[in-house]
């Protein structure tokens, strides 16, 4: 079983380093395969990804800008390539939780696999809720409308659909289409503990100020070292 991470960078290195740093951290980061999609212009980026050490990794640097929907296309279509049987996609400010691999590889396998309707397109790694999950739900998960983009993964068969329906118009925001369209028909697993955290709050591409970065996109709740355990669907 391939097992792939894909990934976008650009400008921030002190992102792209606490993400690299939080995934090599990661249990079982040595059965997977690292594919970043990197855009030019900054060296420490570059340098990060030239010194990972983890896991495998091809790193491509991208001859001219991209932008961040074309670039996650080509981050994707390079997993589509290689056949992967999990693919999960993590951009340069999704911080992955120690148990994060463990959750997703769980979700595509046991939940995605055994979804032959392809109702539920996705597992999110992201969770934000009002108030702290209980320990009981610390790995516990549940299903919403997509597209939560903050570290998600799929099958190969959903990467296909997916690349297949990718719509180019909106150079920002790949996911607003799949959201507009198909959130009616179509739902995402989550944990109900947050396995990502989101710390993109300077140089957003969306233009947003930190201050609205932080009251957004942080989660207050992310799993930690001393969450262990195995994962399921929530009773409620």
């Amino acid at each position: 079983m391939l097992r792939v991470i894909t990934m976008t960078a650009y400008r921030r290195p002190a992102y792209t380093r606490e993400v690299l740093a939080a995934l090599a951290a990661c249990d079982g980061i040595e059965d997977w395969l690292l594919l970043p999609n990197v855009e030019p212009g900054n060296e420490e980026v570059l340098e990060a990804y030239k010194s990972w050490d983890a896991c495998e990794s091809k790193l491509v640097v991208n001859p001219k800008r991209l932008g961040l929907n074309r670039n996650t296309h080509a981050s994707v279509f390079r997993a589509f390539e290689h056949r992967a049987d999990v693919i999960l996609h993590l951009e340069d400010d999704t911080v992955p939780s120690p148990d994060a691999l463990r959750y997703f590889d769980w979700a595509v396998r046991e939940i995605l696999a055994r979804d032959e309707r392809h109702s539920i397109l996705l597992a999110s790694g992201y969770n934000k809720p009002k108030t702290k999950p209980r320990p009981d739900q610390y790995h516990a998960c549940d299903y919403r409308p997509i597209w939560t983009p903050w570290g998600w993964a799929v099958d190969l068969p959903r990467l296909k659909w997916l690349i297949v329906h990718w719509c180019f118009r909106n150079r920002k925001c790949f996911t607003c289409q799949f959201r507009a369209k198909y959130r009616r028909t179509r739902r995402e697993v989550f944990p109900m503990l947050s396995r990502i955290q989101n710390i993109g709050y300077e140089l957003g591409e969306n233009g947003r100020s930190p201050e609205w970065y932080r009251a957004n996109h942080r989660t207050l709740w992310v799993a930690g070292s001393q969450i262990v355990g195995d994962f399921g669907l929530s009773p409620t």
